[in-house]
């Protein structure tokens, strides 16, 4: 930021924000405050600043943001956590023969309409659970909706702690599908709020990273415990869900709420206040800052009206709408029946019990690895290249594992099998798994990201509830027993994603939330996005609109 002037300027300067005293106001009464009049050039100066900011200069200017975004990210793990757990499940000797049935060979199977209904249950309830999250995060703010969701799933882990049947094991699982699916929207939210432009990507990213601990964490668990036969090989890991709350709740106690939120509700002081608890920036930055934040959000307004789940489907927020669904969509369609089931496809394609587990828990490693190349990948090149050929990657590496499931099975074709989904899941957390929660992330609107999230991640629930509900039909050997043919299936999704990316995905990368609002407004075609100009001439056109329409 720009020093501020002395003299007259310095004496002409209005008083900080918390010794004005004001009625409770809309952002759009924004310009009615004392301290707002006259910023219009220091919120196109905070602009310039953040968008030509290093990586360096902005872990300078922004650590306190870094670390309260990871921290709200944290509760990704209790969602990757409990996703590697009922998948995993399927395959564990003890969960089998407590909810499952004995067949032919003197070995129990969980049926495969439990496996399909399980599978779906925390699915099901994170539909639900996320829609309400964009609902009550836009009134109640990002840290009242956190903890009211915790407390409901320390309750519900119970249910499934002490689950007498397969009944009561689903019921409690789509209880807690409520609180995974507020977890699952709110770090990305978060993320996308407090960071600047040069550190949105990598916060971004920790929410993927954060997914994969959990996945870690549970199959670490998994593997220690698959040799035991008694029910607490199985109610150990449930109830080791209970440590992360104990754990997140204190960090968000004390975590600033959104300064975007805030300026939506039109409480800008604390607007500002919030902005210096997540940055190193001066009162005077911080009151440009919001000054900024006030004219984008005014901007939005002038450009559509209204802020419900409606408004995700009119005019150019159909477009954003419509990116942020599929990009997140197509994780679930890019390895179609499989990824959901790993442990189970690694024994149906012929790897012993253990193997299998050993195999998932270094997919994990593997995970946590590929995320932090992924950061390296994402700085040089943008969403929109690493989106569409690491779809196109994928999708020839399913078509092998198909070709390969063609062939006689042997041990050897089953470890090759296995081999090759490895390097498919490689390529997906370098490219297409963080890329997805970047492009959600920047490519909705302020006003309406907690709904355009909330949509997106239910989109993604509804892909993978035809993924889940397909999967035991076909890998199950009792029904398809189709093993690795599947992979053909998510071969094709994996040519679908990538026609679609490069003729309606859009380059976001570098972008002010101001700069993205007018791109969208320009009827661009996809792929003039990262070429186009946004000229000043532009901007203050859009600026004199949003004043007139207040």
């Amino acid at each position: 930021m720009a020093d501020t002037p002395t003299t007259k300027a310095e004496q002409a300067a209005p008083p900080p924000a918390a010794d004005i005293t004001v009625a409770p106001v809309t952002a759009a009464d924004a310009s009615a405050l004392p301290w707002w009049n006259g910023l219009g050039a220091e919120a196109s100066h905070a602009a310039s600043v953040e968008k030509a900011m290093s990586l360096r200069q902005a872990l300078r200017a922004y650590p306190k943001a870094v670390f309260w975004s990871c921290a709200i990210s944290l509760v990704i793990i209790m969602d990757g956590f409990d996703t590697a757990l009922i998948g995993s499940f399927f395959a564990y000797p003890a969960f089998q023969q407590r909810f499952g049935v004995e067949i032919s060979t003197g070995t129990y199977q969980v049926q495969a309409k439990w496996q399909t209904a399980l599978g779906l249950a925390s699915t099901l309830g994170s539909i639900v659970g996320i829609f309400i999250s964009g609902v009550l995060t836009e009134r109640f703010g990002h840290k009242r909706v956190l903890m009211g969701a915790m407390t409901w799933l320390i309750g519900c882990i119970f249910i499934i702690f002490f689950a007498p049947s397969v009944e009561v094991l689903f019921a409690g699982e789509l209880l807690c599908g409520l609180s995974w699916g507020m977890f699952a929207t709110m770090g990305s939210a978060y993320a996308s709020e407090v960071a600047p432009v040069a550190l949105r990507a990598y916060l971004e990213t920790c929410v993927v990273v954060c997914w994969g601990l959990g996945q870690l964490v549970a199959n670490a668990i998994l593997d220690s415990l698959n040799t035991r036969k008694d029910q607490w090989a199985w109610r150990i890991p449930v109830a080791v869900q209970w440590a992360w709350p104990v754990l997140i709740i204190p960090l968000v106690v004390f975590c600033p709420e959104s300064p975007w939120w805030l300026v939506r509700q039109g409480r800008l002081p604390e607007a500002e206040h919030s902005f210096k608890r997540l940055s190193s920036a001066s009162a005077d930055e911080a009151r440009a800052a919001v000054a900024l934040m006030v004219e984008t959000t005014e901007l939005e307004r002038s450009l559509s009206e209204g802020d419900s789940y409606r408004d995700c489907f009119r005019g150019p927020d159909l477009w954003r709408t419509e990116i942020s669904c599929i990009a997140w969509a197509s994780q679930a369609f890019l390895g179609f029946a499989i990824v959901s089931y790993a442990v189970y496809f690694y024994e149906m394609a012929g790897l012993p019990t253990t193997a299998a587990y050993k195999m998932s828990l270094g997919q994990s490693g593997l995970h946590l690895v590929c995320n932090g190349l992924s950061i390296v990948v994402g700085n040089r090149h943008g969403r929109r290249p690493i989106y569409i050929w690491g779809a196109l990657f994928m999708s020839c590496m399913m078509f092998l594992i198909g070709f390969l499931a063609l062939a006689h099975q042997t041990p050897a074709i089953g470890y090759a099998s296995s081999a090759l989904f490895l390097v498919w899941f490689c390529a997906y957390e370098m490219t297409v798994g963080p890329a997805s929660f970047v492009i959600v992330g920047e490519t909705s609107s302020t006003k309406l990201r907690s709904k355009t999230i909330a949509l997106s991640r239910n989109a993604y629930n509804l892909a993978n509830i035809v993924s889940l509900t397909v999967a035991p039909y076909c890998l199950n050997p009792t029904e398809g027993n189709w093993k690795g043919k599947t992979a053909f299936l998510a071969a094709g999704f994996g040519l679908l994603a990538a026609l679609w990316a490069y003729f309606r995905l859009p380059e976001c990368k570098g972008r002010t939330y101001e700069e993205i609002d007018l791109l969208f407004h320009q009827n661009l075609r996809a792929w003039e996005f990262s070429s186009y100009e946004v000229s000043p001439e532009q901007q203050v056109e859009a600026k004199v609109m949003a004043e007139h329409n207040e």
